[in-house]
């Protein structure tokens, strides 16, 4: 990992190998907001595992949120991945609301979940709500954390390069004055980014999430 600092001093450094660039003293800060950016898209392509974990959360029972206050794990709705009912294979889908009235849903298991709304008091501390209300137990959720925005000394826990050469894109397209550069350091992010999805993606998936899988297997005889 790198601090927003030395990526800084690397995309300067990369910016100065460009002949034709039409400013050659580099705007630490407006780097560094190239930087955060491209941080803030990659962020969201996927829930990649430095910045998710697994929770148990208990629910209320009355106003179908969890117990839990949440203002810093869980920043914005989207950053839910997945939500199972505990000891359940089964997962809370989310809420339609063009096919579905919450609010003819009853009972003590919880079917839907949603983002909480902008009149709600606790949507910072609670982010989501589940249907019916009245629900009860543990939930287990795969979320991820979004970082603070990056101030100098902080660690970035991404891959240099993908921010460097994403960053180096950006500068480069304000810029205007080398084209040629400019489309290969978008190739090279482009690239790089594939590569890191790609190796994100690479492993076994299961297809039956339910079952064990099964080493050997026996018969009973028919009598």
């Amino acid at each position: 990992m790198s601090t927003l600092r030395e990526l800084n001093t690397r995309v300067a450094e990369r910016l100065s190998m460009v002949a034709g660039t039409g400013v050659q003293t580099y705007a630490e800060d407006r780097i560094a907001e190239m930087i955060q950016h491209k941080f803030d898209v990659v962020f969201l392509q996927e829930f990649w595992p430095q910045f998710s974990t697994w929770s148990t959360w208990a629910l209320d029972g009355t106003l179908g949120v969890v117990t839990t206050d949440l203002t810093d794990l869980v920043k914005k709705f989207e950053d839910i991945h997945v939500i199972f009912i505990e000891n359940s294979t089964r997962s809370v889908t989310k809420l339609t609301p063009n096919t579905t009235n919450p609010f003819m849903l009853a009972g003590t298991r919880p079917i839907h979940y949603e983002g909480l709304g902008p009149t709600a008091t606790n949507k910072t501390t609670r982010v989501f709500n589940v249907w019916p209300k009245s629900a009860i137990g543990n939930l287990n959720v795969h979320y991820r954390t979004r970082p603070s925005v990056f101030v100098p000394d902080d660690e970035i826990d991404f891959d240099d390069q993908a921010l460097i050469l994403g960053a180096t894109y950006d500068y480069l397209e304000d810029d205007g004055t080398n084209p040629n550069a400019t489309q290969k350091f978008l190739g090279l992010f482009n690239e790089r980014m594939e590569q890191l999805l790609n190796e994100f993606n690479r492993g076994p998936i299961s297809l039956d999430g339910v079952g064990d899988r099964h080493e050997t297997f026996g018969f009973t005889a028919l009598t």
